[in-house]
């Protein structure tokens, strides 16, 4: 019996040695030409929708998730003692599931912008894109608001609105969104969730639209920036909104960060809160191949 069980075990170890030297299925290798900083990158079309990710959520009945994952492969620099480095960047991006002229102009549209970012991974130029997310809502009067967002490594983020009756598929424009959120005045109501942002990211305090100053303190370009993201260019009937399950208003605007480049592109809702956020339980997609591991470590101009 003693013999009979060490050679079970010995088989057992041989069986399990060549399990665990399978390769696990995903992406395939790509080989690395020379010269080229971004050495390749392949893509992998993944049309399963992932309900995972927006279960609660009954804008999932109307949207799926189309998913494009492209695979980088940066190549080593000997000079410098650096291995070679793979990344892989995830495109999510929404496809609307109503038949109409419109939902399949939108469908186009955010396909091709997404296209378009795959193939500036080609580019010197273009490597630092990351990839692209979105969240979908669904109101109780059956508007659809979905919000598009492509990121840059550098923060340049890219929204996009789109506005749909879940019923018919047309498009519903600002009015009819204000109307269904309660709300007689874009204008003043983007305004508020603007001077909320600021106070909330506690960026500068703003009161009244203006920048709160300390006594003797001074003027500076970028307070000057802050108060010109309220004026009516930026902020107006036909600016991008959106509206939430609950019937929220959220607004796509310019702001000032009070550092860096200065002024961004950013999303928020009538509270300043940032639709732009992983804890939204609606977010589709990440930011960045980074995010996970901040997480883990504790971390907390249109072009379509």
């Amino acid at each position: 019996m003693k013999k009979f069980t060490a050679v079970m075990l010995c088989i057992t170890t041989i069986m399990t040695l060549a399990a665990c030297s399978k390769k696990e299925p995903g992406l395939t290798d790509v080989p690395n030409p020379s010269g080229a900083t971004m050495e390749s990158f392949e893509t992998v079309t993944d049309e399963s929708s992932k309900p995972s990710a927006i279960i609660s959520n009954p804008a999932s009945d109307y949207v799926k998730d189309k998913v494009e994952k492209v695979k980088l492969v940066f190549e080593a620099d000997p000079e410098e003692g650096d291995e070679e480095e793979e990344e892989e960047a995830e495109f999510h991006y929404p496809e609307i599931q109503i038949k109409s002229s419109y939902a399949e102009s939108v469908n186009k549209e955010v396909a091709a912008a997404v296209q378009k970012y795959i193939k500036d991974l080609e580019k010197e130029d273009g490597e630092h894109y990351f990839g692209s997310a979105y969240a979908a809502y669904l109101t109780k009067d059956n508007i659809l608001s979905i919000v598009f967002m492509a990121y840059e490594e550098t923060d340049m983020n890219v929204y996009k609105v789109y506005n749909l009756d879940a019923k018919t598929g047309e498009k519903v424009e600002n009015a009819a969104i204000a109307k269904s959120a309660g709300v007689s005045d874009i204008r003043k109501a983007a305004m508020d969730a603007l001077q909320n942002w600021y106070n909330k990211a506690e960026i500068v305090e703003v009161k009244d639209y203006k920048v709160v100053r300390k006594t003797g303190e001074k003027f500076t370009d970028e307070m000057k920036e802050v108060e010109s993201t309220f004026s009516e260019k930026y902020l107006n009937d036909k600016m991008q909104i959106g509206i939430t399950n609950e019937g929220k208003l959220f607004f796509i605007t310019t702001v000032n960060t009070m550092a860096g480049a200065g002024l961004y592109d950013w999303v928020f809702d009538s509270d300043g809160d940032e639709i732009d956020d992983e804890d939204n339980p609606y977010w589709v997609g990440q930011r960045s191949p980074e995010d996970e591991e901040d997480d883990e470590e504790g971390f907390d101009d249109d072009d379509m």
